[in-house]
């Protein structure tokens, strides 16, 4: 009865939202017609893009043209993560009936963008893993079925079992993981009409504390800043809902978005926009103020959109079933005024990849037109490179760095403006 009721209302309520998402996203053309239940860019310009049947597509000209790579892979991938333009990882369960009747899941690995995958078998059967993510070539995490978490700190050779203080929470599964810096990480899960779950880990994923933070599960949530988080989540009978922290995720308030639907995936494009696909009730929830209200928007074709991505402002990408990819519209005449984008302060993001070879991004906002320098220094505090040296205006900027005859080590990024100056590290790996 809770499936026909939800069916039913779903019906209903296709047919009297709103249909303004047409204006956001573009559909793109693609060259399958799988589900696709994951997206990764590691830059405006690569992307992969993951689904069932071991489908993986990529494009290097900012989704002009997508190629087919082969995976070797029958059933469905649930998550792809890249740490390189090179370096790829993607998760895939095996539930393969015939002898020697292995059911588990498949981790498949890169080092060539994808034209070749390797494909090898979780070491603990029956653990079907849902999320993986580097913090770098070297550090990754898996998360999945039973609240299982790894970690690795060999790129992904051997896959060790973390410690977890569940405490009174066991067995439930984890739906998404991700790190915002070397110690400090985060994974959300649960499972419907029990609870929605946050593992926090503060040791760079050796250990974890679970938290229960609302009765149903959570199912992606996104880094705000090293404070802020925000998770979102549900169920059919009681809609989308979200939970926030402010604390660095130690404690969450749980609340409903008031709309039917599971919010499946949470995207920034920028600090006050945010994007939430609903998928099976083709809509979208966005924010145009940092989360203070959101606003229902039907997607284009009534398309069930499963994962959202924004490599960075100008660009963003949807993917779902059928084989469907929108493009976010920043073309869009007026938008950037309309969503309030103007930078509030002067700010210097963490580049990205890090660690990178040779070729990194370098962003940053400018809350008022001024004097700017951005300069790469090495660890004696030589100047090696000035990227920037002249008035710009009120902004954000995204600045590439590339140097491939500096050797490896550690590097400094410098952003003066006036009396604001920061510094942020950077690593070289060749």
């Amino acid at each position: 009865m809770k499936i026909i009721t939800a069916i039913l209302i779903i019906i209903l309520f296709s047919a009297f939202k709103a249909e303004a998402g047409d204006s956001y996203w573009i559909v793109q053309q693609s060259p399958v017609k799988n589900n696709f239940t994951s997206c990764f860019f590691t830059d405006s310009t690569y992307g992969w893009i993951a689904g069932d049947s071991g489908v993986i597509i990529h494009t290097s000209d900012n989704g002009a043209d997508w190629n087919v790579q082969i995976t070797g892979i029958r059933n469905n991938i649930y998550d792809i993560f890249f740490v390189s333009r090179d370096v790829g990882f993607a998760i895939a369960w095996e539930l393969d009936a015939t002898p020697p009747n292995y059911y588990g899941s498949v981790i498949l690995s890169t080092t060539n963008g994808g034209m070749n995958w390797n494909a090898v078998s979780f070491p603990d059967s029956n653990v079907f893993l849902n999320s993986v993510f580097f913090r770098d070539p070297m550090n990754g995490y898996l998360a999945g079925s039973g609240g299982s978490l790894y970690y690795t700190s060999d790129g992904g050779i051997i896959w060790n079992a973390a410690a977890v203080d569940s405490g009174i929470v066991f067995g439930f599964p984890v739906r998404k993981i991700k790190f915002f810096d070397n110690d400090y990480g985060l994974a959300v899960g649960g499972a419907v009409d029990i609870a929605g779950i946050v593992w926090k880990s503060t040791n760079g994923g050796r250990s974890w504390r679970t938290i229960i933070v609302g009765p149903e599960p959570i199912n992606d949530f996104t880094f705000l800043d090293n404070k802020n988080a925000l998770g979102v989540g549900g169920d059919f009978e009681y809609g989308s809902s979200k939970i926030e922290s402010s604390d660095g995720g130690s404690n969450w308030l749980y609340s409903e978005f008031q709309v039917f639907g599971i919010a499946n995936t949470i995207a920034y494009r920028t600090q006050n926009e945010a994007w939430v696909s609903l998928g099976i009730v083709d809509s979208f929830l966005v924010t145009t103020n940092g989360g203070a209200s959101w606003e229902l928007t039907g997607t284009p074709l009534q398309s069930r959109i499963y994962r959202i991505v924004f490599p960075d402002r100008r660009n963003g990408w949807a993917v779902g079933n059928d084989g469907i990819i929108l493009k976010y519209n920043s073309s869009l005449i007026g938008i950037e005024n309309n969503y309030s984008s103007v930078p509030e302060n002067f700010i210097l993001y963490q580049n990205y990849p890090n660690p990178f070879n040779p070729e990194t991004s370098i962003r940053y906002d400018l809350r008022k037109t001024a004097f700017v320098t951005l300069k790469i220094f090495d660890i004696r505090g030589n100047e090696i490179g000035q990227l920037v040296n002249e008035i710009q205006r009120q902004g954000s900027y995204n600045i590439k760095f590339k140097d491939e005859n500096l050797p490896s080590g550690i590097y400094y990024c410098r952003l003066t403006s006036g009396n604001y100056s920061e510094t942020k590290k950077m690593m070289l790996i060749k």
